[in-house]
């Protein structure tokens, strides 16, 4: 696990913890990925093999626990598609953000681009020689529903 932080251990909020919308392996996931936000960077690029590592699970499965948090838009991704590769960041979403601080009466600010209930919010964002491409995918999945 090449990812360095100043790891003091992991706080899952009472509204992630007391969700039946998501599975256990799911908050955990929430947490580690919001752990792991560097903000300079552009949230959390942690790969598969990280989590694989971590929760001692295989990458597929690691794939398809990603896939449904960002289809219940619990986390938003983001991919960075470059000439060497790409990256891709994973942050906790304006949705999951809002609905934890609607039950703490906080306000939320965020520069995330994301309209609660909109979809899935993937971006894809290909950069090309010094031309950017910024490509937003929608979820078929309406799902609408308290967490």
């Amino acid at each position: 696990m090449g990812y360095h932080r100043n790891f003091k251990g992991i706080w899952i909020t009472k509204e992630i913890w007391l969700s039946k919308e998501l599975t256990l392996q799911e908050k955990v996931f929430i947490a580690e990925i919001d752990s792991l936000d560097n903000p300079e960077k552009g949230g959390c690029f942690a790969g598969n093999n990280h989590f694989a590592e971590l929760f001692n699970l295989s990458k597929s499965r690691v794939s398809d626990i990603i896939k449904s948090l960002v289809t219940k838009k619990m986390i938003t991704r983001k991919i960075i598609k470059k000439q060497t590769g790409s990256i891709r960041y994973l942050k906790i979403s304006h949705y999951l953000k809002t609905r934890i601080a609607q039950s703490q009466n906080l306000d939320v600010r965020t520069s995330q681009n994301q309209v609660p209930h909109s979809g899935e919010s993937d971006n894809i964002v290909i950069q090309d020689n010094n031309n950017t491409f910024n490509i937003k995918g929608k979820s078929k999945n309406k799902r609408r529903g308290p967490l």
